[in-house]
């Protein structure tokens, strides 16, 4: 008989003619190839091996899919056949079989060989001991030599060559003989094993017996001339070489112990050689010299980083006093900035600076605590956090650790991170950090941990603590402009192959490029900006045969103008300038009010937050309650409604720096006066007229000089903030310092007609 089947070949599994199989997959070929089956063949697959004729045509009984992807299928041998041809069809091949023709057998010699091999087979179960009765109640019902051999030979414990040979051996006096010789062999092993265990137990003590299953195979080891496999001796020589603490040691040459006598076909092996592995690749007693050289360090900040002074200063107060203390308490430094801003870069640097290892790692929406403290061993997949796999990766105990985006952090079910990370950044606990994954103490006082993050308010309180804040505020545009000749130029003369006199802006170009294509704190925008540049006069000197001047073809090169600095429009009646900031940097607002016959409702637009929508409402109850201060008639807050407008809705305005700027805009309605717009504010205002603190200091400044702004009005509070930005406003701004609405109040409206 010749037919049709969907061909499946074997890679892990055997299965034999009259015996079942039981298999988990997930395989989408495979998966497809049961579809058809059970579409169009009743059920029936032929099994076969790689380049092999001979298969055997298989029922699927069963069949499961499982909510986890994989699918429950079991597969019952049915007869041997040969494979004549196989045809591809959508990446499904199907085999072309027919039946294969099985000698005849003497029916005396059927018998008698039929009677030999079940006698060999229990003999060989009565030494197995622990294994059941079920496959003797299968063959005792057994009769034919050929079922007899293949269900035998399905269950006993022979290699993959040797089930192979059977499957492949259509004769059933030839399997026979194959079938023989293996129980003989696998019989003699077990007579030979007991006699083991008995002399043994006869020369083990009571105290030694957990070392049995050693002894064991140490003797069947010498019995049979065989040595240990080079990868056991390959980890027992790095163990006798690894630097680490003795009770490190001797957890290795536990695990060594146990991966030696582990049975090669149990998945538990890998698990164990992976945890040893892990151990070993860990530098429990290596250390990176560090550089105390101060002046050096000092040269190496200043050549990688323009500005950043506070970061610097710090990074080599801490070196000194450890110079000269000795002591092991390294800071947990953090730095707190707009992106692109150069946090990272600077860590790196400092790495660089301090002649130490670096490694990086993100926190940024973990969840999940076992990514910082690993997962037990007990777990599938377990592998260690991501500080220990840090410590791997840098190959020493003392690097420079960054740990980015702490601010990002989240919790739920699964723990707290930010929790976990405590016992890594506190030095009263980190010199005894312990891994769940590894389950042994790691000292992590040696290493400089330097945190980042974008968001001072949202960093965890617990971490807070814990750590040095330092805050880096946006560049200047001139920074910008010596950050990009002093650094970026170099680098991307190096990294596209350009000369200086290709890649050549002038400081007007560069200012040009900052103030007109990029609105940002940091560099990134401009960076690639300037590659564009780069590709742009490759392709220009490819096609035309000759360089292009850059300074005089910027604007065709970045197309048309994005943003206008200078672009502060006139400010009519009820409107006012207020200076804000969000993570891109500063960003000029206006307040635009009016009003309507009503009832005294307020309506805000322009994508405002909770706590500007609480600033407008405490504005207008200042306003509310000083009635006679500013001359205001009170029934014009109860006969009207007020419309509250924020320019650049695209934005979304939060933060409490709004307050006076708001109260200005109303008055501004209110006393019919036209504020110029060459005058800005910021802070917040209390029911009382008192104006509080604001944030954001060096950006808002940086703003209001781009901006054309001459006179702005600050908080007294930031009277001493704003020294060290001296630079920046001298001889550009008049800087008022207020302390009450009041003081603002006289400055504006003192020539209004009672």
């Amino acid at each position: 008989m010749k037919t049709n089947l969907p061909l499946l070949i074997m890679n892990d599994f055997m299965l034999f003619p009259c015996c079942e199989i039981k298999k988990e997959v997930n395989d989408s070929k495979i998966k497809k190839i049961l579809d058809i089956s059970e579409k169009y063949y009743n059920n029936y697959v032929f099994l076969s091996f790689i380049n092999n004729n001979i298969g055997v045509v298989a029922k699927i009984t069963l069949r499961l899919d499982m909510p986890n992807g994989y699918t429950k299928v079991n597969f019952k041998g049915i007869i041997r056949c040969h494979i004549v041809s196989i045809n591809q069809d959508k990446d499904i091949d199907n085999a072309y079989i027919e039946n294969i023709q099985i000698p005849q057998i003497n029916p005396t010699e059927h018998i008698a060989k039929s009677k030999k091999i079940k006698e060999l087979f229990l003999e060989y179960l009565d030494n197995k001991k622990s294994l059941g009765n079920s496959i003797i109640e299968k063959i005792n019902n057994i009769n034919d030599l050929g079922n007899l051999t293949d269900i035998i030979g399905d269950f006993m414990p022979l290699n993959k060559e040797k089930k192979e040979g059977l499957i492949n051996e259509v004769d059933p006096i030839k399997r026979y003989e194959l079938l023989k010789d293996d129980i003989a062999f696998e019989l003699s092993l077990l007579n030979y094993e007991n006699s083991l265990d008995t002399e043994i137990e006869k020369n083990l003590e009571e105290g030694q017996k957990k070392y049995i299953l050693k002894e064991k195979l140490k003797l069947i080891e010498e019995e049979l001339g065989i040595k240990e496999n080079s990868d056991t001796l390959k980890l027992q020589e790095k163990i006798d070489k690894l630097e680490c603490p003795t009770r490190i040691k001797n957890k290795l040459y536990d695990e060594l112990e146990r991966y030696k006598v582990c049975n090669s076909n149990s998945p538990e092996i890998g698990i164990i050689k992976n945890y040893i592995e892990t151990l070993l690749s860990i530098p429990w007693n290596i250390s990176s010299r560090e550089n105390y050289d101060i002046d050096a360090i000092k040269k190496s900040l200043d050549e990688s980083h323009y500005g950043l002074e506070d970061v610097k200063e710090r990074i080599i107060e801490f070196m000194a006093t450890k110079k000269h203390t000795k002591s092991k308490h390294n800071p947990i430094i953090c730095l707190v900035g707009p992106p692109g801003i150069g946090k990272t870069s600077i860590s790196k640097a400092i790495s660089a600076a301090l002649k130490r290892k670096c490694v990086k790692i993100s926190v940024g929406g973990i969840n999940d605590e076992a990514e910082i403290t690993g997962h037990r061993r007990a777990y599938v997949g377990a592998l260690p956090g991501k500080i220990i796999s840090g410590i791997i990766k840098a190959g020493v105990n003392n690097p420079v650790f960054i740990i980015d985006e702490i601010d990002k952090m989240t919790k739920d079910i699964k723990g707290d991170p930010a929790s976990a990370l405590l016992e890594v950044l506190d030095y009263e606990q980190n010199s005894g950090f312990t891994d769940h994954f590894v389950e042994e103490e790691f000292d992590l006082s040696k290493v400089m941990f330097i945190l980042t993050a974008n968001y001072l308010e949202n960093i965890p309180t617990e971490l807070k603590d814990r750590l040095e804040i330092i805050e880096l505020s946006s560049y200047t545009s001139m920074e910008k402009v010596m950050i990009v000749k002093n650094s970026l130029l170099k680098r991307l003369r190096m990294e596209y192959h350009l000369t200086k006199q290709e890649l050549n802006l002038s400081d007007k170009t560069i200012l040009y490029i900052i103030e007109h294509y990029t609105r940002e704190s940091g560099i990134r925008d401009l960076e690639r900006l300037l590659r564009k540049i780069c590709r742009k006069f490759i392709c220009y000197k490819i096609a035309n045969n000759e360089n292009m001047d850059i300074n005089k073809h910027i604007k065709d090169i970045l197309g048309s103008e994005k943003y206008n600095y200078q672009e502060n429009y006139d400010n009519e009646i009820g409107m006012m300038n207020v200076l804000s900031y969000h993570p891109l940097g500063g960003e000029l607002i206006k307040i635009e009010t009016g009003l309507c016959e009503g009832s005294g409702n307020i309506k805000t637009t322009g994508l405002l937050g909770d706590v500007m929508k609480e600033s407008i409402n405490v504005a207008m109850a200042y306003l509310k309650t000083h009635v006679k201060e500013f001359k205001l008639d009170n029934n014009i807050f109860k006969n009207n409604d007020f419309f509250i407008h924020f320019t650049n809705n695209g934005i979304k305005k939060e933060g409490p720096s709004a307050g006076v700027s708001i109260t200005t805009a109303i008055l501004s309605l209110l006393k019919n006066k036209k504020i110029s717009n060459d005058i800005a504010m910021t802070g917040e205002i209390t029911l009382t007229g008192k104006i509080l603190k604001v944030g954001g200091l060096k950006e808002k400044i940086i703003l209001a000089v781009e901006r054309g702004i001459k006179k702005v009005f600050l908080p007294l509070e930031n009277e001493n903030d704003i020294l060290e930005y001296h630079n920046i406003y001298e001889n550009k701004l008049n800087i008022v310092f207020v302390d009450n609405y009041l003081d603002i109040y006289k400055d504006l409206f003192k020539n209004l007609k009672k």
